[in-house]
């Protein structure tokens, strides 16, 4: 999860500056000013500012086995439906990825700007066709365990939940759309009357009620938000679609509310083991643990 940095040292300044100088990108601009914006768990993020424009650097840990080229391609998908900021470079040998910088941005808040602005956005990009993988739930979890390192101890009775939780979603109706798969605040940006998505290291081909977990996750949505999040996102999305998934024939919001609380708890679980596996991390790994707690003791199958 982003979070604000409140100081930054001058090292890391000259660090990134440098690394601006080796880009093709500068050769005819060259940076004057470079700041830092935010560090994630595993990514860093710093403004830059040439004589021509104002951009946002992206950099990864060398270690990172996500495809780039993958997020690339979300990214200009979103952009191209001004959805995001335009990506403007990527740079696997430093890497590094660099788009254009939102100005006048302030972090979404889901009360104050509105769900229906998030949920219309959702909504365009789960239709958005792009070539990505497609999340295997049943096979994610054992590579989130095998990341974890040798001596954590994990408890057998939440992975159980979890296993369970996994096998619920696949046995229901699936609605395999672009799924973002990291819909937190620091991901979601309000300019211009508009809301804008970042980050789309994740994304790829899922069932639609993953990002929907994580909405009502991240922004603590209780029963009552829930069910009027589900009839909006419904309305937002194709409704012929939706309705056609359904084997049953139940309405798109029964069909996505059947799904939703076997999608919370693999998306805790997801959570979970991802912070679990991260150096200095263990505060977010058990808000996310106790997340897991308290969604396996409910039934993952509302009626």
């Amino acid at each position: 999860m982003a979070q604000s940095l409140s100081a930054t040292t001058g090292s890391e300044i000259e660090h990134v500056t440098r690394l601006c100088q080796r880009l093709e990108f500068f050769v005819e601009q060259p940076p004057i000013q470079v700041r830092a914006l935010s560090h994630g768990a595993s990514n860093q993020s710093y403004y830059v500012k040439t004589a021509q424009s104002e951009y946002v650097l992206r950099c990864y840990p060398a270690e990172s086995t996500v495809c780039r080229q993958q997020e690339l391609r979300c990214q200009h998908a979103a952009a191209a439906m001004g959805l995001a900021a335009t990506p403007l470079c990527l740079n696997n040998h430093y890497q590094v990825m660099l788009s254009e910088y939102i100005r006048g941005a302030e972090p979404f808040d889901y009360a104050r700007h509105g769900a229906n602005a998030l949920l219309s956005v959702l909504a365009q990009f789960h239709q958005l066709q792009v070539q990505t993988a497609t999340l295997d739930y049943s096979t994610y979890l054992p590579q989130l365990l095998a990341a974890l390192p040798a001596d954590t101890r994990v408890n057998k009775a939440l992975l159980a939940a979890l296993r369970q939780a996994a096998q619920q979603l696949s046995s229901l109706e699936p609605d395999l759309v672009l799924c973002h798969l990291d819909l937190h605040q620091g991901n979601l940006l309000w300019a211009a009357d508009a809301l804008w998505l970042l980050d789309f290291e994740y994304s790829q081909q899922a069932d639609s009620s993953l990002d929907l977990a994580a909405i009502s996750l991240h922004f603590n949505l209780d029963k009552t938000a829930e069910a009027q999040m589900l009839a909006g996102y419904a309305r937002l999305r194709q409704r012929n679609e939706l309705d056609a998934l359904s084997t049953k024939k139940l309405p798109a919001e029964k069909l996505l509310a059947e799904k939703l609380p076997a999608a919370k708890l693999l998306y805790s679980g997801f959570c979970w083991l991802w912070y679990l596996a991260l150096p200095d991390c263990q505060t977010q790994a058990n808000y996310w643990q106790q997340q897991v707690q308290a969604l396996a003791a409910l039934p993952l199958q509302t009626t």
